[in-house]
């Protein structure tokens, strides 16, 4: 059996450390991460090793060579372009001529291959996919299988309400040669973003095999922290170093003074020099040939090689590239990265989480605060269901919005026409105005959009040609909301998302000349374009008086005044938003309903002619009525907890009705056809409504009476984020028997024709509950087995 070793990353997400060194170089525990890849594959019998590679590939050739001091034979394929992870190792198909195992050089495991390989042969299988537990998925490719081991489901990189298991691909595969029959001749072309799904959809032998042993994929800087204390946790330490107390490993050359007060587990490698009365505590490794001066104190840090640390300087949880120089008294805090060849000079401080890129000189007593040159460290889900939410004057400040306008502007050509949005706060304004100067710096042209009504925001955007919108906003908890769209006026897809997540932590310099720098075009939008089209798409008209109670704030009054005007709706205004005024004033002025807008006017709440609001059961049912309606169209799109009655009412209009998720985009997306959408459009909505209501002749609470019988129960439960995944899965294993939907969360069908779908937070340590049955008491049932069974597998 022969392997492939997928050497060719350019390591982004650990930079700075991979600036000037490929990611199969990094040391780990002072040793190669790759070595240990080969010594993996070598313990199980493969000695006959390919090696995909293309960043910094000289170097990895350099120190790997032929392999024969590691006892393997290596062969090198090296890509000029970046072919994707299944596109690299095709390119080494003249090599694998029979069964072989892939695995990347930045992966560390001590699972067992023998095993994987006997249930790969047993199960006859095209592809085997080592799986492991993580408790925080997003990172990886989460698995489902059914009893047997056959993956039916596969999700790339997950967001949070995406999460149904805690098993995730290793990227170790152990694949038949006829794998490469189902690639395509011209790459990139990816294992977990294309073939898999690919072979998933189409039912083809791919199987899961669940993994025991340690497993580490060391890709970003935190797994690469956690990574050298779980090997000095295991004592997994290189041969050569020497135990000389417990847990206390040196290697060779090692010069320790008087008074040095060291404390395991700790590895200390060869020819370091601790000088007089210095400290090394736990979880640290140094080095070789680095040097701790008097009274320096280095705890849980990871030093690379030539690093000198001057006296008095402390380190907490620090990692230090090579060749760095840290001068006297500098404090260094948790997860900050020092990149190679920088000095830092006396009494300089480095906030937690700050990198500094290699070759970098810090000033004496300087305050590193924020990273330099280049972007801090962010959480792993920027963005929310509803964009980037941040604390106002916490999170969203100056320099994080000039920040996301830098990687913002990396999607997009010089010369990009971008529109700017806000609401009425002034802290939204001064966001937004902001964001547009900064991309004026990368050259991009920006324009205002003056009205503040998002839904004409996104019809203005592709009707003007933008390349794209940001539209800020806050919310009602003093959070302000960077919602960005693309060119289509649709909130950008998740692969957007991800390439501004990685240009926000990592390096990112778009910079032009002062001849290129981009322009505010000097005429403003305004609503006219949308109010105009509105007025041509619905053609409402009545001789009858109708009236309807709003709120809304008062930068939206004059759109909403102007458009529900001109289709002679009178608009009785009210500054209150709480339910009881609302319904007094719609009995007071004998109007026949009332409606009540976000900030944005994108989402809305209604209010029938007796002043009872409106469930979301039965605003998603009036979506369905009025889209069937007044659309040429006859499917319409519905969220994944929506009921299934929905389908006999669609039956009745001659329409159908298709589930996505409960997502914006993919609510627009499904209504690409049309420029208005009823669920997303509280204009739009309320004349549609006035329109349904002058057909039908009769009330609104008539019609929304006139529905079949909905019986829906929704409930939230808190699950913690570190738990989320592992109790997914173990309801997923619960209903292997049954038939499971994966369109968003997991939907269960049950045997009576109910189904209970469990859906995600985003942002939230949250799981809704939605369980949909003959009765009402069925319904609740239902949803209150799942919470019972959900906080159960809690406490396993």
């Amino acid at each position: 059996m022969k392997a492939v070793i997928m050497a060719g990353g350019r390591g982004t997400r650990l930079r700075p450390l991979t600036c000037h060194v490929p990611k199969p170089v990094v040391p780990i525990m002072n040793k190669p991460v790759m070595e240990y890849s080969i010594e993996w594959l070598k313990q199980y019998g493969i000695t006959h090793i390919a090696v995909t590679v293309e960043y910094l590939s000289d170097e990895i050739i350099e120190y790997f060579g032929d392999g024969q001091r590691f006892g393997v034979h290596l062969h090198y394929f090296e890509e000029a372009t970046p072919l994707g992870t299944a596109g690299s190792v095709k390119h080494a198909q003249s090599f694998l001529d029979d069964t072989f195992v892939v695995i990347s050089a930045d992966t560390l495991t001590t699972i067992d291959l023998q095993q994987a390989i006997d249930f790969h042969f047993s199960k006859q299988s095209l592809v085997t996919v080592l799986m492991h537990h993580e408790a925080t998925p997003l990172s990886y490719g989460g698995i489902v299988t059914d009893r047997h081991g056959k993956i039916i489901h596969f999700v790339e990189k997950p967001k949070w309400n995406e999460v149904c298991t805690d098993l995730v691909n290793t990227g170790i595969y152990i694949c038949h040669p006829t794998i490469f029959d189902y690639m395509p001749q011209h790459p990139p072309y990816d294992f977990s973003q294309h073939l898999f799904p690919y072979l998933v959809q189409h039912e083809y032998p791919i199987y899961g095999w669940q993994a025991d042993g340690y497993w580490s994929d060391i890709g970003v800087i935190e797994q690469y922290h956690q990574t050298h204390i779980d090997l000095l946790n295991e004592r997994f330490v290189p041969s050569h170093y020497k135990e000389i107390a417990p847990a206390i490993w040196v290697g060779k050359g090692v010069k320790i003074a008087q008074g040095v007060k060291l404390e395991g587990p700790i590895m200390i490698g060869d020819d370091v020099r601790i000088d007089d009365y210095a400290t090394v505590g736990p979880y640290t490794v140094i080095g070789p040939r680095s040097v701790i001066s008097k009274h320096a104190s280095l705890k849980r840090s990871i030093v690379w090689p030539d690093v000198y640390v001057d006296q008095h300087s402390e380190l907490r949880g620090a990692i230090v590239a090579n060749d760095v120089y840290i001068g006297k008294k500098n404090e260094i805090f948790d997860y900050a990265v020092i990149g190679a060849k920088c000095k830092l000079e006396n009494k300089v401080k480095v906030q937690h989480g700050v990198k500094i890129w290699p070759n970098k000189t810090i000033a004496e007593k300087t305050k590193v605060k924020h990273s330099i040159v280049w972007g801090e460290q962010h959480t792993k889900t920027l963005f929310s269901e509803q964009g980037i939410k941040m604390r106002a004057y916490i999170d969203a400040h100056p320099l994080f919005i000039t920040r996301l306008a830098s990687a913002y502007s990396s999607l997009y050509e010089k010369d990009s026409r971008i529109l700017i949005g806000f609401d009425d706060h002034p802290f939204s304004r001064a966001m937004g105005m902001l964001f547009a100067e900064c991309l004026h710096m990368y050259g991009m042209h920006t324009n205002i959009y003056e009205g503040g009504y998002l839904p004409a925001f996104r019809y203005i955007v592709p009707h003007k040609q933008y390349h794209g919108g940001v539209f800020i906003t806050m919310n009602e908890h003093d959070e302000a909301i960077v919602d960005i769209y693309d060119g289509y006026g649709y909130p950008i897809d998740r692969a957007m998302e991800r390439a501004i997540e990685q240009q926000m932590k990592h390096e990112h310099a778009c910079y032009v000349s002062l001849t290129q720098i981009g322009e505010a075009m000097k005429q403003k939008e305004k609503d006219e374009l949308y109010v105009r089209a509105l007025r041509q798409w619905i053609p409402f008209s009545s001789s009858e008086q109708w009236k309807v109670v709003v709120c809304s704030s008062p930068l939206l009054r004059e759109i909403i005044e102007h458009t529900l005007q001109s289709f002679a709706i009178q608009v009785v205004w009210t500054d209150h938003q709480d339910d009881e005024h609302i319904r007094k004033q719609i009995k007071r002025e004998h109007a026949h309903f009332g409606i009540v807008f976000d900030r944005s006017g994108e989402r809305f709440r209604i209010f029938d002619g007796q002043g009872t609001a409106l469930t979301n059961e039965e605003v998603i049912s009036l979506h369905v009525l009025v889209s069937l309606l007044f659309s040429e169209t006859k499917k319409v799109a519905v969220p994944s907890w929506a009921p299934s009655m929905l389908h006999t009412l669609a039956e009745r209009l001659y329409g159908d009705i298709v589930y996505v998720k409960d997502a914006r985009r993919d609510f627009l997306f499904a209504h690409h056809h049309e420029p208005f959408h009823f669920y997303f459009d509280g204009l739009y909505a309320c004349v549609q409504l006035f329109h349904l209501l002058a057909i039908e002749r009769c009330s609104l609470r008539a019609v929304v009476s006139s529905i079949p019988t909905i019986h829906l129960s929704c409930r939230d439960v808190y699950c913690p984020w570190h738990e989320r995944a592992a109790v997914m899965r173990k309801l997923l294993e619960e209903c292997y028997d049954k038939h499971v939907d994966f369109t968003d969360g997991i939907k269960v069908y049950h045997e009576d024709g109910a189904w209970t779908l469990i859906l995600p937070k985003v942002d939230e340590p949250t799981l809704t509950i939605y369980s949909q049955a003959t009765n009402a008491q069925k319904a609740k049932e239902y949803t209150k087995y799942y919470i019972k069974k959900i906080r159960q597998y809690q406490n396993v």
